[in-house]
């Protein structure tokens, strides 16, 4: 089935999907006070960005556009389906606490590339870029 692409529906999808998201990861977010302080903060995110990575400033349904055209892959998860459809919570010091001032929105592929590897600015101002670049790339073939 493939993934929407379509805004409003996008963010239907996503309101009912944090919930379980934040149960299944209470320990690593409870930085955030409460469950709805964290559905609070990922919707306003999502908002006020523009539904787009913070690193690549490509948007999440962009991203889905290329995945259900087979361009890219996600990657499978046991138990919990599919990385790679949805904007994932990233620490911008990876090694601190998972909480509103530490925390962005990242597409799977800038928080699994990002990792402990690369600092919170290194990644900003000389990687994201570099995968914006190759985003578009791949989504100009697609028309």
């Amino acid at each position: 089935m493939p993934f929407t692409t379509n805004p409003i529906e996008f963010i239907r999808e996503q309101d009912s999907r944090l919930s379980k998201y934040y149960s299944t990861n209470k320990l690593k977010f409870s930085g955030f006070e409460s469950r709805q302080n964290f559905i609070d903060w990922y919707m306003h995110e999502l908002y006020f960005f523009d539904n787009k990575c913070h690193y690549c400033k490509t948007s999440i349904l962009d991203i889905r556009r290329l995945l259900n055209a087979g361009l890219i892959n996600g990657r499978l998860v046991r138990g919990s389906g599919l990385r790679g459809p949805n904007l994932e919570v990233d620490r911008r010091d990876s090694f601190g606490v998972y909480e509103v001032r530490n925390c962005v929105l990242s597409c799977y592929y800038c928080n699994n590339d990002k990792s402990n590897t690369f600092d919170y600015e290194t990644y900003l101002d000389v990687i994201g870029p570099f995968k914006k670049q190759a985003w578009d790339i791949l989504l100009n073939r697609l028309g």
